[in-house]
């Protein structure tokens, strides 16, 4: 009798704890539930309240993340004071000295998202939408790759996750919501501050965003940590079993190929470009037939600039691509207008504004003491009212061509072919 209560017992306790976890799993899915709906009236709401000209698709998808940047910034530095110290350290690194500081301090992530994340995040809505209109986007069946150079805290990876959801017809034979989407992105970036970053923000937005509609950015550190010795076929080991059912290493190349390649400010002086001159080269080299390669960075009317893009220009079109198997070049496509922009008094340069006051503000109660003058009157001059400065910028677009190569015939061959016809005759 007593080894059946003790069953009896020993069972009871085991339906209690799994009725204890199925309420908390429900618990739990009842609050994100509320939590999603909540955020999507407040997401509504401010659309509704924003400009017309932020209504559009692209529009209600910048005010999303704008909102959830906003949070993410102010949710760190309000959390974390010592934190805050170090992001208004880096203000003016990030403004005046972006060409030299190696991005590896603490802090120095988060004042480049505060400063250029969303500005560049629109720059590239505006630049991807453009291609899209002369024809010139990638949209292959067969899946889209994406390789972003430099990509910093990711805002072109964001813009182009937005494009390709919105354009490319989904999979439905395919299980993942990334195997669906007909894309894949990748990226290079040396800075772990920059990985990090992505790291955590990608997982907030995509768990916070009221539309539930994720950005399909990788989360995880990409492929490629340095762009100098860029290698696109990687030779990897895995480990498999013999018919011993020992563990073996097994070689294998694993091959990249993109269909669009994007460098955004990554490249910014003449010595630089000629520096990586092979990796810019093979960049080209290994883009798919009808892919692309994008260079955004400041106008050519800068001497700076136009050293640069002339000797980018030179690298790729002088390169050789053709192989025994292929017929292949790269070539500029000479666009109607390379030079592209909005302005601060915009639906969207306002919302910059209102966004950068309101961290600035946060950085100010918390460690204004060690914000630099400069950074300090720089950032306050830009969120003014009356502050109109126009955000322009020059776009380069090169194209890949490539063609089997046709086969010549081998007179030898078909001279022992027409011999053996003949004797069998």
């Amino acid at each position: 009798m007593q080894t059946i209560i003790g069953a009896l017992h020993k069972h009871g306790r085991r339906y209690q704890l799994r009725i204890r976890s199925t309420l908390t799993s429900w618990k739990w899915r009842l609050a994100r539930a509320a939590m999603v709906q909540r955020r999507l009236i407040a997401y509504r709401i401010n659309v509704i309240c924003a400009r017309r000209t932020l209504r559009s698709v692209n529009g209600r998808r910048f005010l999303e993340l704008e909102s959830l940047l906003a949070e993410f910034l102010l949710r760190r530095l309000n959390d974390d004071p010592v934190f805050a110290r170090s992001v208004a350290c880096q203000l003016l690194n990030v403004l005046k000295h972006c060409d030299q500081i190696t991005y590896e301090e603490p802090g120095t992530a988060e004042a480049y998202a505060l400063l250029h994340f969303l500005d560049r995040y629109h720059r590239f809505q505006l630049i991807f939408e453009y291609l899209h209109q002369i024809k010139l986007m990638p949209l292959r069946t067969d899946g889209v790759r994406i390789l972003d150079v430099g990509t910093g805290p990711g805002p072109s990876m964001y813009a182009v996750s937005d494009f390709y959801s919105n354009t490319l017809p989904k999979r439905q034979n395919e299980d993942s919501i990334r195997e669906q989407a007909g894309f894949s992105i990748d990226y290079v970036e040396r800075s772990y501050q920059f990985r990090n970053w992505l790291h955590h923000f990608t997982e907030f937005v995509n768990y916070y965003c009221p539309t539930q509609i994720p950005w399909l950015v990788p989360f995880h550190h990409g492929t490629f940590d340095d762009f100098q010795n860029l290698e696109f076929n990687q030779t990897e080991i895995r480990l498999e079993r013999d018919d011993d059912g020992e563990q073996v290493p097994f070689h294998y190349v694993r091959r990249h190929r993109f269909d669009l390649i994007v460098f955004s400010n990554f490249l910014t002086t003449k010595e630089q470009t000629a520096a990586f001159s092979k990796e810019i080269e093979n960049c080209a080299r290994y883009l798919r037939n009808d892919g692309i390669l994008v260079v955004v960075g400041a106008k050519s009317s800068s001497k700076k600039y136009k050293e640069v893009y002339g000797e980018i220009e030179k690298t790729i079109v002088l390169g050789r691509y053709s192989n025994r198997k292929l017929v292949a070049r790269c070539q500029r496509v000479m666009l109607s207008d390379s030079v592209m922009g909005y302005s601060w008094k915009d639906g969207y340069g306002e919302r910059l504004k209102a966004l950068t006051k309101s961290v600035f503000d946060a950085l100010q109660a918390h460690a204004g003491d060690v914000i630099p003058k400069e950074a300090a009157d720089l950032l306050r001059n830009s969120v003014q009212p009356e502050y109109s400065r126009p955000i322009e910028w020059e776009l380069l677009v090169f194209r890949k061509k490539a063609r089997p190569r046709q086969q010549t015939p081998n007179p030898s061959v078909h001279r022992t072919l027409r011999d053996k016809a003949a004797q069998r005759r």
